[in-house]
């Protein structure tokens, strides 16, 4: 878990920030890649091996088992932003 400072460190060093909320009506955080967590489920997400991901979503819970998932697939590290949106939304 990292907060929202680390997160914004985290994407200056090259990190890749992932929004897992589910897709269609909803757009992705700017600078973030949308992969629905269902694709991350289903394990059609092509997120890349070996680069930092920093994965967000409305409060955190889905973040978090989504971490889980890709962790059991070997990517990484995965970070989770404690909070979500809502803790981005709450630092300025």
């Amino acid at each position: 878990m990292v907060d929202a400072e680390r997160y914004r460190e985290l994407l200056r060093q090259g990190a890749l920030a992932v929004d897992v909320r589910p897709g269609g009506h909803l757009d992705p955080l700017p600078g973030a890649v949308s992969v629905p967590w269902d694709r991350i489920q289903a394990g059609t997400h092509g997120l890349p091996a070996g680069r930092p991901l920093v994965l967000l979503c409305g409060e955190g819970q889905m973040s978090k088992v989504a971490a889980l998932y890709l962790e059991d697939e070997g990517l990484g590290p995965i970070y989770v932003l404690e909070g979500g949106l809502r803790s981005l939304e709450a630092t300025p």
